[in-house]
């Protein structure tokens, strides 16, 4: 009988450490692409709930859809957000979960030999970039010569034909274009380790749902375990 009582115990305090949540993805083509589930989103968010032993579905939405939920408060977590400068009282915002930045691709046969610690060092060469980069601004004050592509895919292309010397890109996305890329020189292509233009990007959730905001809670715990 006492065995038993025990048993009943562990099975109904097991049943309260595990519930089902459900995880709004946020697309994005560098962090959350539903056409390829092994993308950062994803892993991070199934090592999370494992580790906090709740089972949860899953589904890729667009951001309005994400804020939608989060207006109807919704039992759900969301990921990637980027946090606005004037961000609504209805979310609740987790510690930082991930720091997105920047890398400098070189090719090191050309270039091995330039040492690159900011991006001022690169003012004696040709970058490659694209109109409206979010960081074009920081590319003018540094004083860096910029050859503009439609996009990085085509830039990284031409680093590749040894047409430019550097390539600034996020580096999921970088070497996903590097990819794509042709051309006998593409082994040579590295990445200088310096990170530029850091982002925070947090898991939110509504305020007002109990359950979600408790996920939350558990993530941030998480985090200050260092983990994941």
């Amino acid at each position: 009988m006492k065995k038993k009582l025990i048993l009943t115990t562990i099975i109904l305090i097991t049943i309260t450490f595990i519930s089902a949540t459900k995880v709004l993805f946020i697309k994005h083509e560098t962090f959350a692409t539903p056409e390829d589930n092994n993308n950062l989103s994803y892993n991070l968010m199934k090592n999370i709930m494992e580790k906090l032993n709740i089972d949860f579905q899953y589904e890729y939405v667009e951001h309005l859809e994400a804020m939608q939920a989060i207006d109807d408060q919704e039992n759900v977590v969301i990921f990637p957000y980027f946090r606005p400068r004037n961000m609504s009282v209805r979310i609740l915002l987790s510690d930082t979960l991930y720091v997105s930045t920047q890398k400098i691709f070189y090719n090191s046969r050309l270039y091995g030999h330039v040492e690159v610690n900011a991006l001022q060092d690169l003012r004696s060469y040709i970058v490659g970039s694209y109109p409206r980069h979010p960081n074009e601004i920081d590319f003018r004050r540094a004083g860096l010569t910029v050859h503009y592509s439609p996009n990085n895919q085509e830039s990284m292309q031409k680093l590749t034909n040894q047409n430019l010397a550097f390539v600034i890109e996020e580096p999921i996305l970088g070497n996903r274009y590097l990819q794509n890329t042709e051309g006998m020189h593409k082994d040579y292509i590295k990445i200088h380790d310096i990170d530029l233009f850091p982002i925070p990007i947090f898991a939110i959730a509504p305020v007002a749902n109990k359950d979600a905001a408790e996920v939350i809670e558990r993530i941030n715990n998480l985090i200050k375990q260092g983990i994941p």
